[in-house]
């Protein structure tokens, strides 16, 4: 999974050095929508890490096909930006949830907080 990862990633970068701006934006907006759609769902146990990812990527792809239908002509470059952007946040998004842990502690007695932040290597 993390070679996949890593490849994926590696393909999204060089693609977006030919992209234009409009598709950077729809690559941008999808990928916060996919790391959205995977932090919601990422607490299930009941399904693998792969679909996580999957259906993290699916929910992150409904705005932009949203917007592509509603637009006047369907833009299929767009539309693998969205997809693409969705993927990335996906997958960043279950990286992420699975190897940084936040805590938070409150001492009443010293009056002081805690912030704990750790990460899995």
């Amino acid at each position: 999974m993390k070679k996949l990862s890593f490849l994926l990633l590696l393909i999204s970068a060089t693609s977006l050095f030919s992209a234009d701006s409009n598709s950077i934006k729809h690559f941008g907006f999808s990928g916060i929508f996919g790391y959205a759609g995977e932090t919601i769902i990422h607490d299930y146990e009941s399904i693998s890490q792969t679909e996580k990812v999957l259906y993290g990527t699916a929910i992150g792809s409904i705005p932009g096909l949203a917007k592509e239908l509603t637009d006047k002509k369907f833009d299929n470059e767009d539309m693998a930006f969205n997809v693409l952007g969705a993927l990335t946040g996906s997958l960043l998004s279950n990286y992420l949830n699975n190897n940084v842990f936040v805590t938070m502690e409150h001492n009443s007695k010293k009056k002081s907080n805690k912030l704990l932040v750790s990460m899995k290597f």
